[in-house]
């Protein structure tokens, strides 16, 4: 069992209540700075475990807690009640709950730097062992032709080919000395030198290469260094979003 870093309680800045009297009602987004901190689809995690609630508000019934280190995706807010800013989040299925959609105060979600591909289910987490060595990074599967997005903007270094491995695959630089990688893919809809953005749609779910099915391998490397993702072996078989946040504690 790899040991991790902790990460503590964060407490952020809530939104002005006079700024978030100006949305719209329920799920509605502000570009406002002063209003939100989180946009639409931002990539987010939960840094302690957190109430998941039918609506925005302690007086909403609570549909689930998600884990400490849960990822999942913003798609409404902000709501103020309760002193807290809340938000809307589609949240990854994690040891405890089932993936559920619902409301949370934001002091206790943060940013993530990078998304998952793909939706689907986790086969293989970083680490587990094979016959060929220790498995470098996390397999999500789903039907062949799912949509795989980048999880950051960057630059395309490599639209490669692995029979023996990889199969068609993708590596997308980033700053910092971050790299993506993506395998296995059917379709490859981005060339070598190409800028892409977060979420754009660069290729699909297939099983090239040395594959079991149809699955997309997603690999965060640093310095050539392959990241730990997801948080644990414990995330085999839970259901995973694309654009749900990876934890910054984990790379």
């Amino acid at each position: 069992m790899r040991s991790h870093k902790t990460l503590g309680r964060r407490t952020f800045m809530t939104a002005a209540a006079s700024a978030a009297a100006t949305a719209t009602g329920v799920g509605a987004l502000s570009d406002t700075a002063s209003a939100a901190r989180f946009n639409e689809y931002s990539s987010v995690y939960t840094t302690e475990s957190l109430s998941v609630r039918s609506g925005p508000g302690t007086g909403y019934s609570r549909k689930a807690v998600a884990d400490q280190y849960t990822g999942g995706y913003v798609v409404g807010g902000p709501q103020s009640a309760n002193g807290y800013t809340w938000w809307k989040v589609r949240y990854n299925e994690d040891d405890t709950s089932s993936a559920v959609t619902g409301w949370s105060a934001g002091d206790w979600l943060v940013h993530s730097d990078f998304s998952y591909p793909a939706t689907g289910t986790v086969t293989s987490t970083f680490y587990d062992g094979r016959s060929s060595g220790n498995h470098g990074g996390v397999d999500i599967a789903n039907d062949t032709g799912t949509n795989i997005l980048a999880t950051r903007g960057g630059t395309v270094s490599t639209v490669g080919w692995d029979g023996d491995g990889y199969g068609n695959y993708i590596i997308i630089d980033h700053s910092g000395g971050y790299q993506t990688l993506y395998a296995h893919l059917s379709n490859v809809f981005v060339s070598r030198g190409e800028s892409v953005y977060w979420d754009q749609h660069i290729g699909d779910i297939g099983s090239t290469g040395n594959s079991t099915g149809p699955h997309v391998h997603y690999e965060i490397r640093h310095n050539g260094t392959r990241q730990y993702v997801p948080p644990s072996e414990e995330s085999e078989g839970n259901y995973y979003f694309a654009r749900s946040g990876v934890p910054k504690v984990y790379y």
